[in-house]
């Protein structure tokens, strides 16, 4: 199932198309607001599927994690915003400009200051966007990054937008604007109390521990290179997991998935003709339908 579905990019596609219209139809999502979110999510998850494979992140040719990161997915559609989706951006542009300093070290200055100031545009509409400065600056770092110099002017870009947005407000006379730009935790732990979460949460993170258990019997190609991208992605997803629970702000959760989905692509992958994983696959993919259908009959 998995080596069916995976292998080819249009049967990965298709299916991802698929999961995300039979999403729709349980949120009852039909107006033309929410179908912008569900493409926009969809174009990101495409977006993260090209860059694992332009870097070789699984070591295989394979689109995994198109469909997976559709399915965990579940757990970023029914309450996103436009403007959460930012948050997806931001992780995509770590992404692509930390591995991507990695093969083209001699502009990996260049490549901080585009992060500060992508980070520093995610800041403006949302004001938490400046806590992702963690785990993008380790992604850095686990790729190779030790400059230093690189990183302090990251962060001043980073400012410079925020000031001159401030600017911008004050002398258009809106001065009362400027304090949406200072993160704002309201420690909310109620949002958390969802079927979604109690439901699909426990066998996302079964799925993954499982995997780290297993990874040793993987027949990686470059053993030593997919280990270190392994754990490279396990640290940015608990430090992202870190932040959630203790700002108490699942919009960061996206970032969360992204990881996830590079995770269990490895895992559904290397063990594609194992009938266990075949049918743990197609539990992730049952568990996440019952949870949206469950939390949106709760819902209502």
């Amino acid at each position: 199932m998995i080596r069916l579905i995976t292998e080819k990019i249009g049967s990965a596609l298709s299916i991802s198309v698929l999961m995300f219209a039979v999403f729709c139809i349980i949120l009852g999502y039909q107006d033309s607001t929410s179908l912008f979110k569900v493409s926009i999510l969809f174009l990101e998850g495409l977006l993260l599927n090209f860059l694992c494979f332009r870097y070789s992140i699984i070591g295989q040719k394979n689109n995994a994690v198109l469909v997976i990161f559709t399915i965990l997915s579940v757990l970023v559609l029914p309450e996103i915003s436009v403007k959460d989706l930012l948050y997806g951006l931001v992780c995509l542009g770590a992404f692509f400009l930390a591995f991507e300093s990695r093969e083209q070290p001699k502009y990996t200055r260049n490549y901080l200051i585009y992060f500060g100031l992508l980070l520093g545009v995610s800041q403006l509409t949302n004001s938490i966007s400046v806590l992702l400065l963690i785990p993008a600056f380790l992604l850095f770092i686990q790729t190779g990054t030790r400059d230093i110099r690189g990183f302090l002017l990251s962060i001043f870009y980073f400012v410079i937008i925020v000031i001159a947005f401030s600017c911008i407000l004050y002398v258009v006379d809106l001065p009362d604007k400027i304090s949406s730009l200072i993160p704002n935790l309201t420690f909310d732990y109620l949002s958390f109390d969802t079927i979604l979460y109690k439901l699909f949460l426990p066998f996302l993170l079964l799925s993954i521990l499982i995997h780290f258990l297993s990874l040793n019997t993987y027949r990686f190609r470059f053993p030593n290179k997919s280990k270190i991208l392994n754990f490279t992605m396990l640290i940015q997803l608990l430090i992202v997991l870190a932040l959630i629970v203790i700002t108490a702000d699942n919009n960061l959760i996206i970032y969360a998935v992204m990881m996830a989905s590079v995770l269990l692509s490895f895992a559904f992958v290397y063990k594609r003709d194992n009938i266990f994983a075949n049918s743990a696959f197609l539990s992730l993919f049952c568990i996440a339908l019952a949870s949206l259908y469950l939390y949106q009959i709760l819902i209502l």
